[in-house]
């Protein structure tokens, strides 16, 4: 019996950690390879770098995010260069946070 609860338990957990890790990913809506964008949202900018090397990686590419726009609804994009060194001013980098920010509720009172 005790066995059973176990292997039960176990099963459950691994399909939280299967399950959870993969609604956690962002989505790239559309890309090829010389960009593409990611959908806003503060965790998705957080990790945005790394996702767009991830998906420039597949073709031997450099990433550039070019543009940032800070709105639920719109989207973060990003261009796959050669070289990261040439025409490095035609489409300038635009920084990221790295961190989410949120207001602190205020207490209410009566």
């Amino acid at each position: 019996m005790r066995t059973a609860w176990l292997s039960v338990i176990g099963i459950v957990l691994w399909s939280a950690v299967v399950l959870g890790s993969t609604r956690a990913q962002a989505q790239i809506y559309q890309g090829n390879d010389t960009g593409g964008i990611i959908s806003w949202s503060c965790e998705n900018e957080a990790v945005a770098q790394q996702i767009a090397a991830e998906y420039c990686a597949r073709w031997d590419k450099y990433h550039r995010i070019t543009s940032v726009h800070r709105q639920y609804g719109d989207f973060i994009a990003f261009n796959c260069l050669w070289s990261p060194h040439v025409n490095r001013y035609a489409l300038p980098a635009v920084a990221t946070r790295n961190t989410c920010y949120y207001e602190r509720a205020r207490p209410i009172y009566k």
